[in-house]
């Protein structure tokens, strides 16, 4: 029977609070990725052998002990029967890599790493985002459904609007379809990126790469495939597109998964469009309606921020009508949460005709386009091309629901497939809802009209003419 080749490992070189895609190992001179599978020195890429680094990483992690010859063939060649001179063909590698004295022959037996090893701190490579805590509340469906994406496809783009949800499912999600296919996982969070150069420096960071070439980078991913989330992609959409376009035609084992506003329009995507969370329907028991991932999200986070909070049947329509005003959106029930145990659940639906100022993120935590619903949303409106940017402000204007007809009126606009493109840019950025199974078909999200209100107000204070709460046609 072939020897178990993970008897033996130090525990004290596996301790680490950081994903084990990251974990750094301090070898003599040499940093060492085992799981991400990435040697630098200086900072610098090595290059080696994959045979030549798998012996180093199960020496590395063996580490004060010896390795048996069994172990390495059962680590480096799993189910292969290999000759010996294989193995001393990649000790030989290392000890010229590593210098001569750097492993011992322990004749007989096995091989013994002698350069110092630990565990690393201040580790190059771009950490993934630490897993949310805690079960990923009526998201399970999506979860399941992008996980397949993942397996079957190469690319994989994750859509919605600003504050539906897209980076923490792609937490839960990548970690898993990587380990599935076999793969380390990189995390690079483009939301700083505003130009091409920006871009693939984050990426090139994030495998653990110093190169500012495409074809550099392209070749470096060609010997260490991965899973990779470019996450908001939002400001750098055609250039991720570019990117991604060129990366996936060099390295055939590459997965990608990016997680952005709007679809990259290339051959290989798979697009998967996140929507707010279900709210459940007026009149239903409360066991019933927390099954329904608005409420269920709303209750724990509101008990988060104090522990005496529990839903009861007397405040179910209330935090019901909380939901469906917040359209489901996970952020918007977050910062409303906060606000519970000042104002509870009535006294909160009763200002939400002030709702741009009320959600706001109480501690000031997290990215800045995320401290409130208005950042969220002015992080989107800044996305759009002007004309676009001036048709959302109108749309404020317009009963609850709407035509295209009728939205052309109000513009005084004869030029119907202009504002059809528009109004599907709208739509493919979440930021306006259209119903086929409704007669007027598009509909404003109560957040999103406030916001584009508050948009006309600004720009002409004194065109102020549409309705905060306009009837429902």
């Amino acid at each position: 029977m072939p020897e178990n080749p993970l008897a033996g490992l130090n525990p004290a070189l596996m301790k680490a609070e950081k994903p084990v895609g990251n974990v750094l190992l301090q070898v003599g001179a040499f940093e060492l990725w085992p799981a991400a599978r990435r040697l630098r020195r200086q900072g610098k890429p090595v290059e080696i052998t994959p045979r030549a680094f798998d012996v180093l990483s199960t020496l590395a992690l063996h580490h004060p002990g010896m390795v048996s010859k069994g172990a390495l063939f059962a680590a480096v060649w799993p189910g292969l029967v290999v000759e010996e001179n294989n193995l001393q063909v990649q000790i030989s590698l290392l000890r010229k890599l590593l210098g001569r004295e750097a492993i011992t022959t322990v004749a007989g037996h096995g091989y013994r790493l002698n350069l110092p090893v630990s565990s690393g701190h201040g580790a190059a490579v771009e950490e993934m985002p630490a897993p949310v805590a805690g079960p990923l509340l009526g998201r399970a469906g999506d979860l399941a459904e992008l996980g397949d994406l993942l397996r079957h496809h190469r690319l994989t783009s994750l859509l919605g609007a600003g504050g539906v949800g897209k980076s923490t499912l792609a937490r839960h999600a990548a970690p898993h379809a990587a380990a599935t296919a076999g793969l380390p996982m990189a995390w690079a969070d483009l939301a700083d990126c505003a130009n091409a150069s920006e871009l693939l420096e984050t990426v090139a960071r994030s495998v653990g790469f110093d190169g500012a070439a495409v074809a550099a980078l392209a070749r470096h991913l060609g010997q260490y495939p991965c899973m990779l989330v470019l996450d908001n992609a939002d400001r750098v959409d055609r250039e991720t597109a570019a990117l991604a376009e060129e990366l996936l035609a060099r390295v055939p084992l590459l997965r990608l998964l990016v997680t952005t506003q709007v679809r990259l329009h290339l051959p290989e995507e798979q697009v998967y469009r996140l929507m707010p969370l279900a709210v459940p329907p007026a009149g239903c028991a409360l066991p019933e309606a927390l099954e329904y991932g608005a409420l269920a999200l709303l209750q724990a986070r509101a008990h988060g921020h104090d522990h005496r909070f529990a839903l009861t049947e007397a405040m179910l329509p209330d935090a019901v009508a909380l939901c469906r005003e917040l359209d489901g959106l996970p952020l918007a029930l977050e910062l409303a949460a906060a606000r519970i145990p000042a104002l509870g659940v009535a006294g909160l639906v009763r200002r939400l005709g002030d709702r741009l100022p009320l959600l706001v993120r109480v501690n000031g935590g997290g990215p800045a386009r995320q401290r409130s619903l208005q950042a969220t949303l002015e992080w989107s409106y800044r996305l759009l091309e002007p004309a676009a940017q001036q048709l959302w402000c109108d749309t404020a204007a317009m009963p609850r629901w709407f035509s295209l007809d009728e939205l052309m009126a109000c513009r005084g606009s004869r030029d119907a497939a202009a504002t059809l493109d528009l109004l599907g840019t709208l739509v493919d950025r979440a930021l306006l809802v259209f119903d086929t199974s409704h007669a007027h078909g598009y509909t404003l999200p109560p957040a999103h009209r406030a916001f584009a209100l508050l948009k006309s107000v600004n720009a002409c204070p004194g065109a102020a003419t549409a309705q905060t709460n306009p009837p429902t046609t």
